[in-house]
């Protein structure tokens, strides 16, 4: 068969390669016009041996296509990365249109971000809203307002991890320390009467009526308190026989006052009163490492706290002026003048005067709570005794006031130690048909009577850890909500401790 004539096959180096099935029907489906194509030498049919040209014409189709699909993913997985990363940094979609659509774009841009910030705290007053009439739609686009403000984040971030953090006050607060500081906001010049408190207070106050100094007699006895020296060596024997200067344990006249965030004066609230024991200080030991104001703040209970100094760094129980006669009603009055000023309102003092209290007693700090119960002038006020290991002497006197007071609560929690003196207690109040149990039950603190054993633990740790962990807070988290209505009487309402929660 001759060459070019129609019915001749062609020339091998001129025929059409074989395609696979999908490549025809797509071609067929195409159908492109041959003027059409710019580089027809990629049309032209070159000499093929099996199908060589045709699986590279495969090959490199196939990485066209899986070069779109990566590009397309990447352009995807892009997309979504920027707007999880506006969302956390922005604080979410929602909000964001919000704040858009009605705030003004300059004052974005003045206000360094602040309109896009996050909520205060429940409780704490809204913003306030901008009027409607003074809102500027529509005159900065969406995306600019983003880029203003999302560069504006960044200069702040720039700027509060490059400079170094101010050393803070101590707070007598360890979990004020963790938890993250609020953004401050603006205080007003004369804070609201009896406001609640915005922050933690614990500070150390010089007191007229501290117990110390003290240059009186013992109680029901002719012999001085400073029985030994003369002038800057003066000074008082105490049980052991020891000499201890009035210079260095007897001189400090301050107490260690804390209002926790939150309480408010205007609510129904109780002043738990510590009394420290052996060999303590107010900031080492009864801030610090026993952490009472901590415990007070913990509970959530509208209670401030009031402790004073007795002995420092020493052993010895003395009451100094609590054993006068009123002398813990003078101290209680001039508290509730230093608590109201401490709380911003010097007229709120008529309220602390007024709170009920509550006793709290570690250790040698028996001694000074049997000199109030006897001769305080403020047993009207008193609505509950705790003993924390502390019941060394006294059982006769604290039978008669639990005897007394049968609207008021009673705790005793002790080691092994002074696990006799609790059985005599308990003893003479079965003599006088009062009740006791061994457990504290939630909201059934008012008129019962508890002795806790606590186990061989250390006494030195028993204000931290006792029948539980931080035992001040636990008791404070059981007292009566702020329900006066409950009472049946007006004189049970007198009577009985109710506490608001802050």
């Amino acid at each position: 068969m001759q060459t070019g004539h129609r019915n001749s096959p062609a020339p091998q180096s001129f025929q059409r390669p074989s395609l696979p099935q999908g490549a025809v029907q797509r071609a067929r489906r195409f159908n492109p016009d041959p003027a059409s194509i710019r580089r027809p030498e990629r049309y032209v049919v070159v000499e093929t041996r099996g199908n060589t040209s045709t699986d590279e014409a495969v090959l490199e189709l196939r990485r066209a296509r899986y070069a779109l699909y990566t590009c397309a993913f990447l352009f995807v997985a892009t997309m979504f990365g920027s707007a999880a990363f506006l969302y956390g940094k922005l604080g979410g979609g929602s909000r964001l249109s919000q704040q858009i659509s009605t705030a003004p774009a300059d004052d974005i841009e003045r206000n360094n971000f602040s309109s896009m910030s996050v909520r205060a705290k429940d409780g704490d007053p809204e913003p306030p809203r901008i009027p409607d009439s003074k809102v500027q739609r529509n005159t900065v686009a969406p995306a600019e307002i983003i880029a203003r403000s999302f560069g504006a984040l960044e200069t702040r971030t720039r700027q509060a991890t490059s400079t170094p953090r101010a050393d803070r006050i101590a707070s007598a607060t360890p979990q004020d320390d963790i938890a993250p500081r609020a953004t401050p906001r603006p205080q007003a010049a004369t804070p609201p009467r009896n406001s609640a408190s915005r922050e933690a207070k614990t500070v150390l106050v010089d007191f007229d009526n501290a117990p110390f100094p003290y240059n009186g007699n013992m109680p029901n006895s002719e012999r001085r308190f400073l029985d030994r020296g003369e002038g800057a060596n003066r000074g008082h024997t105490n049980f052991r026989g020891r000499v201890l200067k009035e210079s260095e344990v007897f001189n400090d006249r301050r107490a260690l006052l804390h209002i926790p965030q939150g309480f408010d004066a205007n609510k129904p609230g109780v002043i738990v009163v510590f009394f420290h024991g052996h060999g303590a200080n107010l900031a080492d030991d009864v801030r610090d490492r026993q952490q009472v104001p901590a415990q007070i703040s913990a509970s959530g209970v509208n209670a401030v706290m009031v402790a004073p100094q007795f002995a420092v760094n020493a052993a010895d129980s003395s009451a100094g002026k609590f054993w006068e006669k009123d002398g813990f009603k003078r101290f209680m009055d001039e508290a509730a003048v230093k608590f109201a000023k401490l709380n911003g309102d010097a007229r709120a003092a008529k309220a602390f005067a007024k709170m009920p209290i509550v006793i709290v007693a570690y250790s040698g700090g028996f001694g000074p709570t049997l000199s109030v119960l006897d001769r305080g002038g403020l047993n009207q006020r008193i609505r509950g005794i705790v003993l924390l290991d502390a019941l060394y002497a006294g059982m006769d006197k604290f039978a008669d006031w639990i005897a007394s007071n049968r609207s008021a609560f009673f705790v005793s929690s002790y080691t092994p130690h002074t696990r006799g003196r609790n059985v005599e207690l308990e003893r003479l109040l079965d003599d006088r048909s009062i009740s006791y149990g061994a457990e504290l039950k939630p909201n059934r603190l008012p008129g019962s009577v508890t002795f806790l054993p606590a186990g061989d633990i250390s006494h030195r740790d028993f204000v931290t850890h006792a029948w539980a962990d931080f035992p001040i807070e636990d008791v404070l988290t059981r007292l009566d909500g702020a329900d006066p209505k409950s009472a049946n009487t007006a004189s049970d309402q007198k009577s009985m401790l109710f506490v608001a929660r802050r």
